[in-house]
């Protein structure tokens, strides 16, 4: 696989995993930064992962790696909804519950927000996310626990039999819950809706892909 495959892999990749980065840090500016590094990562190990059934998944792994890096020692972040156009296809209503989501996560530790969206939206397990982020599973139970009962509080999200269920009395082997994985879960909802909305937004951005390709450039020939 060469630089041509490579260049496709990144234009079809690069803005889910960005969105998906900006779920977890809250500021665009820190997932465009963390995002060119891991594919920058992934263009040097191009010949090894080009064969893997998911090679984007690995990039955001790595993105998730050098951003627990960096933000694990904010307290909070900057309680503010990360700047980044509306989907023209949005609805009024869409757009402002997904920005309030965005602000929310934003506000939240970042312990807290990082095991929630890896947890609750992309079905990490709890000892996969304690590995990687070097934390007991105890502690990733914790802060889930806590940035569930956030938004759900401030969303006012209406309780039902499932908002009841405890997502962790289950095997620490069990990627999520069975009620997370079926989707009735509200939280799961919320954090899905909003992380298609800013993929719709990053994706519409005319000038995204061709800034994150210069970007990429400029790393790799700093690199050098």
């Amino acid at each position: 696989m060469g630089q041509r495959e490579f260049e496709d892999f990144f234009a079809g990749a690069y803005g889910r995993v960005l969105a998906q980065v900006i779920m977890l840090c809250g500021s665009r500016e820190d997932a465009e930064d963390v995002t060119q590094e891991a594919f920058l990562e992934a263009y040097r190990a191009w010949d090894r992962i080009a064969g893997y059934e998911l090679p984007e998944a690995w990039a955001y792994r790595v993105a998730v790696q050098r951003l627990w890096k960096t933000h694990r020692r904010r307290r909070t972040g900057q309680d503010r909804v990360p700047d980044v156009p509306v989907p023209v296809r949005a609805s009024p209503e869409q757009s402002a519950e997904a920005r309030e989501v965005l602000r929310l996560l934003a506000a939240l530790p970042p312990r807290q927000r990082v095991t929630m969206v890896l947890f609750c939206l992309h079905g990490w397990s709890q000892i996969e996310i304690a590995k990687t982020l070097r934390m007991t599973r105890g502690g990733v139970a914790a802060n889930v626990s806590k940035a569930r009962r956030t938004l759900t509080e401030a969303l006012d999200m209406a309780a039902d039999d499932t908002s009841r269920h405890d997502p962790f009395t289950n095997s620490p082997q069990t990627a999520r819950p069975s009620w997370i994985r079926l989707g009735r879960d509200p939280v799961v909802i919320a954090l899905r809706d909003t992380q298609a909305w800013l993929r719709a937004a990053v994706e519409e951005d005319p000038e995204r892909l061709a800034r994150a390709r210069a970007a990429l450039a400029r790393r790799q020939g700093e690199s050098r």
